[in-house]
């Protein structure tokens, strides 16, 4: 199936896509509607449930018709698993159907000026305060960021 979508989707818009640097809403799309986003998030999550294997046979196919795209799956597949795995419950449920649905665009902010996109090396912090948590630090490079209707952000606490 990944495959046949990337033949016949993907790969006909890939010259586009990168002509026009914009993004797939349309094969983003399409892609939840074949399931795949959440491939290794639990079923009970949303997800399909499949395995890593599962998971990079399908981004294999995917980048066969443009990386940019396969980077989408990816980039849905990184936020949709942190979260079932170590999001709160009241997170889930708020945010992760309406990810892998595509309801709700993600971004991740990870990259900064002088760490790059080193995770060991970040500086951001978050400090739990009486309204929540309180980020400090910036970041720049953020995937997905014009179209973005959540961001998550990397940081220290």
């Amino acid at each position: 199936m990944a495959r046949r979508f990337s033949n016949e989707v993907v790969r006909p818009a890939a010259e586009e896509l990168d002509r026009e640097e914009s993004f797939p809403a349309e094969i983003y799309a399409e892609m939840a509607e074949l399931g795949f986003f959440g491939i290794a998030v639990p079923e009970k999550f949303g997800g399909t449930g499949l395995d890593c294997y599962a998971y990079a046979l399908i981004m294999e196919e995917l980048s066969r018709g443009y990386a940019s795209v396969a980077d989408q799956c990816g980039l849905v597949e990184l936020i949709g698993s942190l979260l079932s795995t170590y999001g709160t419950e009241a997170q889930r449920e708020r945010y992760l159907a309406k990810i892998l649905s595509t309801e709700a665009i993600v971004s991740y902010c990870i990259t900064e000026a002088e760490a790059g996109s080193d995770v060991s090396s970040i500086k951001s912090t978050a400090t739990k305060s009486d309204a929540g948590w309180r980020l400090s630090g910036s970041k720049l490079w953020i995937h997905n960021a014009p179209v973005a209707d959540l961001g998550f952000v990397l940081a220290r606490t």
